[in-house]
């Protein structure tokens, strides 16, 4: 009998986890109101919304980084109040986010003890030891635990984190968009863990914007709209239509396209990479010996598990990072080491791996965020225009805030993700550089992004240069797909010649 028949047909169920009427409010934000759902052991639950829902905000409350308002919180039948991680962790509730959060220099065991002496958890080094290796192997990652972390791909690091959670004890297990880039084969392995985590009585919530993924792994599925709990559906009574009109409303999706006849590729050469060699932060060759050429209007986009020379790759091409050897050229302009500010004016927009370092300042408001696009580079800022552009760009894209004036730091990740991208494919004429331009998006507000992006590429001639960890995303929107693995470009597809399963074999050969 299937798990969710078996609670079906239970009087009380009892949940591991409870959550009443919890609110929280941010300045100008009601981020949750009243949101109430259950978890039950040994089942994995989805948590489904749009950007803006408040599903991050819940799961930070779950974790103890945010606390409520209003509302309460029950484990195992006990009110609980969690205001810190180590409360949340007293309860046997550990969090694993998108980004992993490790010490590069140190190795696998180096940052687990780390963690473990934090929570005063395996005093005795050699048995931490012992207990990391056993729990490496049931995340299935068969690795020496004296590895560095700058070694790992970013699947590996993800595995890392969630070993760390066995550690600390994690009896309900939160992923907050913790599988968006891992390769289907990882995705695989790592869902079968969760099956095996669930049925030893414990529980999985997973935030995904992947519907399908939602369907295929969870025993039941919560959505959020705005703030709220529109509905928490069993997985034999969910379909992705249903699910999509809880998340989205009544919004139409049928007949979507992304690709139409628009225009086409034109001949001359926008970007030029010749011979390039680049190094990483320890001095090793990140990006080695790659030539490519991308002409007017082409939609080029990166296939390749993450930390294979893609971010060392456009960091060089930005003028962020140093080019060894070999040269980069922008419109027949060698750019090779030039400032960032002298590539940017020739029309580049950037969209960078980490959107925080590079594109935007959570302290300032969406309105002063907009500002810092090079075509409002004059000598009196011309705030007037700003505001205008600003207001335009939050219709366009999207963006869900109480107005422009609002700090960064109060909007939810994916509506500062729309923030970034409007304002670098709006500015970029020449050439867009973009690293996971979806990131954190919802299904349809990923869709529109990459539309706009193929629609300005055919109607006025941008070239893109892309990368995500996404291979649906790079096959939807690509002219050409590269496939990057070890810092080399190991094959280069026309759209019309890719086969999927070729791509995945060279990502990870």
């Amino acid at each position: 009998m299937s798990k969710q028949n078996l609670f079906s047909t239970q009087s009380s169920p009892t949940p591991i986890l409870v959550v009443k009427n919890v609110t929280k409010k941010f300045p100008g934000v009601v981020a949750l109101d009243r949101i109430s759902f259950e978890v039950f052991p040994g089942t994995v639950h989805a948590l489904l919304g749009e950007n803006g829902a408040g599903k991050s905000t819940l799961v930070k409350i779950l974790y103890g980084i945010y606390t409520p308002d209003e509302g309460e919180i029950y484990v195992n039948g006990e009110k609980v109040s969690i205001t810190s991680p180590r409360d949340a962790i007293k309860y046997g509730i550990v969090m694993v986010s998108q980004s992993p959060i490790l010490i590069d220099r140190l190795t696998i065991a180096e940052n687990l003890i780390l963690s473990l002496k934090k929570y005063k958890l395996f005093n005795s080094t050699r048995k931490a030891y012992d207990e990391i290796v056993k729990a490496l192997e049931k995340v299935q990652l068969e690795i020496d635990p004296n590895t560095e972390v700058y070694r790992l791909t970013y699947t590996q690091k993800q595995l890392v984190e969630i070993a760390r959670a066995l550690l600390l004890g994690a009896k309900i297990l939160i992923l907050d968009e913790a599988t968006t880039y891992l390769p289907e084969v990882e995705k695989k392995k790592l869902f079968s863990f969760f099956h095996q985590f669930a049925d030893e009585g414990n529980s999985v919530i997973v935030i995904t914007h992947k519907l399908t993924e939602a369907l295929a792994i969870s025993d039941y599925i919560t959505v959020l709209r705005r703030g709220k709990t529109v509905a928490t559906v069993e997985r034999g009574k969910a379909t992705i239509d249903l699910i999509r009109r809880y998340i989205f409303g009544e919004a139409e999706y049928s007949g979507r396209k992304l690709r139409g006849d628009e225009g086409e590729v034109g001949e001359d050469i926008v970007l030029s990479l010749k011979d390039l060699w680049v190094k990483g932060d320890l001095g090793d060759y990140r990006v080695k010996g790659v030539s490519l050429d991308i002409r007017k209007g082409e939609i080029i986009g990166i296939a390749g598990i993450t930390g294979n020379g893609q971010l060392e790759l456009f960091e060089a091409i930005m003028g962020l990072r140093k080019v060894d050897k070999g040269k980069i050229i922008i419109n027949g302009v060698n750019t090779t080491n030039k400032p960032t500010r002298f590539i940017r004016k020739l029309g580049v927009g950037y969209i960078p791996d980490n959107p925080l370092r590079y594109g935007l300042s959570t302290e300032h408001t969406l309105a002063e965020n907009i500002a810092l696009s090079p075509v409002y580079d004059e000598f009196i800022i011309p705030w007037d225009r700003i505001y205008k552009d600003s207001e335009k760009l939050v219709k366009k894209y999207g963006i869900v805030t109480p107005g422009i004036h609002t700090p960064m730091k109060l909007l939810s990740g994916g509506n500062i993700m729309k923030t970034l991208v409007s304002r670098e494919l709006e500015y970029a004429s020449t050439l867009l550089i973009a690293y996971n331009p979806t990131r954190g998006l919802d299904e349809f507000t990923a869709y529109k992004v990459r539309r706009n992006i193929y629609e300005k590429s055919r109607s006025s001639g941008l070239t893109v240069f892309f990368a995500s960890e996404d291979l649906d995303e790079v096959l939807e929107l690509s002219d050409r797909v590269v496939v990057m693995n070890s810092g080399r470009f190991v094959g280069v597809f026309k759209r019309e010649e890719v086969v999927r399963d070729k791509i995945e074999e060279l990502m990870v050969m």
